[in-house]
């Protein structure tokens, strides 16, 4: 565990809800390293009691008038009325923005659109292998693609799951009812994930036999040291689109040969490979933060 010496003037905001496991392993963190942080919770019905202007870059949370070094912002997904959740969220990412001498994550993009298809061609221009992929609109000419199996979809807007095409090509409903899509070759080697805070990346391993992990309750988390190829072109990907919090995920061609890049995701949940690093990516984003190493 790294320690910190409290300062007074060096105040770490931390606002999310206290259902959402990340924002709670930093608090638990913070507190843990004795920092000197407020969590507001955006669960609470209370959670709307901000107010701040531009004679000063303070903030009022519930009468209380902070001046924060930082803020650690997290919209959270999980519970909560989520009109209340966006409320707070826009609120306090605008006193954020309106105030660049406070540290926060991802300041250069916070209010830019994460475009898979645009991140797929930089991620290409820095270096990285990509999946071969059509852009489809209407889906129903799936019914009649040869090998199937050898192919998956996955949304071009948002988080839905990866799904193969052998499983749905033959439902035209179905397919009539998607939204646009990524067609991609179907990679079956090993999953990766790339975190990179700050100036540092993290790596892991998800073992599992799933399309998509995150349909897999046993899936298998380890940190392993990153592939020595994918660290510079990563950085340039990351530094271009304005991340310094992300998680790059790769999917490699065979076993573990030619990791192809899938997406970025530009905040993602860490609190799993949090636990299988021994907390060394929560501490990595405090650091961050409070401006230590």
């Amino acid at each position: 565990m790294v320690t910190t010496e409290r300062s007074p003037n060096s105040l770490l905001l931390i606002v999310g809800g206290d259902s959402d496991p990340n924002t709670q392993r930093l608090v638990d963190q913070a507190h843990l390293r004795d920092l000197n942080y407020r969590f507001w919770d955006t669960d609470s019905p209370t959670a709307l009691r901000i107010a701040w202007d531009f004679e000063s870059p303070t903030i009022e949370l519930d009468g209380d008038s902070l001046q924060p070094a930082a803020v650690f912002l997290r919209y959270n997904v999980f519970a909560g009325d989520p009109a209340r959740n966006l409320a707070a969220f826009d609120t306090v990412q605008s006193y954020c923005l309106a105030w660049p001498q406070l540290r926060m994550l991802n300041r250069l993009s916070a209010t830019d659109a994460n475009n898979k298809c645009r991140n797929l061609r930089w991620a290409r221009e820095a270096g990285l292998a990509i999946p071969q992929t059509l852009v489809m609109a209407d889906l129903t000419p799936l019914r009649s693609m040869p090998a199937a199996d050898e192919h998956v979809i996955k949304p071009l807007v948002g988080g839905a799951h990866t799904q193969a095409v052998s499983d749905i090509h033959s439902d035209l409903q179905t397919l009539a009812s998607l939204p646009p899509q990524f067609v991609q070759n179907r990679l079956r080697g090993e999953n990766l994930r790339l975190f990179w805070i700050g100036d540092q990346p993290f790596c892991f391993h998800l073992q599992s036999d799933a399309l998509d992990y995150r349909e897999d309750d046993r899936v298998q988390v380890r940190p392993l040291e990153p592939p020595a190829e994918l660290l510079a072109p990563a950085l340039q990907l990351v530094q271009r689109i304005g991340f310094d919090y992300c998680a790059l995920d790769f999917r490699c061609t065979q076993g573990w040969e030619q990791p192809v890049f899938l997406e970025v995701n530009s905040f993602p949940m860490f609190v799993r490979f949090d636990d299988a690093s021994e907390n060394r990516l929560v501490d990595a984003i405090l650091n961050l933060l409070i401006a230590c190493r």
